[in-house]
């Protein structure tokens, strides 16, 4: 089971210590969504804090002109290729089949490791946005955008 595929038992199992386990749907894979895009961002902002601090600003500093010259077509651009990158979660793991086998192949499994699965999505999930978190703060502060 890939570490995608454990977010959806992550919700299940959550849910069930709720004793609601038959509310689990495509809910879950809004976490993939947000995993995927934090870990995309994520990149892009290393990508911009290597350039920072190996002293070629001036990479950034164009590519950031770039974006401000063409301000809405780059928000633009972000947005639609975000909705593209959470589109793929849906499409790839929100299917109700995907899901539904996911759930049984976890609920077939003994309860400790069920657990460990769970602990090592929510892992994934926090792992990835807090670095995310992190990139961000570091370019906030690299850059003192106001």
């Amino acid at each position: 089971m890939n570490i995608f595929k454990s977010l959806i038992c992550l919700d299940y199992y959550n849910l069930r210590l709720q004793n609601r386990a038959k509310e689990a749907s495509t809910s879950s894979v809004h976490r993939i969504g947000i995993a995927w895009i934090c870990n995309i961002l994520t990149i892009i902002g290393g990508y911009f804090i290597y350039f920072r601090l190996h002293n070629q600003p001036e990479l950034v500093y164009d590519k950031l002109y770039e974006w401000h010259y063409y301000e809405l077509a780059g928000r633009v651009i972000i947005l639609v290729l975000l909705t593209i990158i959470y589109l793929i979660a849906f499409t790839v793991y929100g299917d109700k089949t995907t899901i539904q086998s996911t759930l049984k192949y976890y609920v077939s499994l003994p309860s400790e490791r069920q657990e460990k699965i769970a602990r090592n999505a929510s892992r994934y999930f926090i792992i990835s946005f807090l670095l995310f978190t992190a990139v961000a703060i570091t370019l906030l502060y690299l850059f003192k955008i106001k």
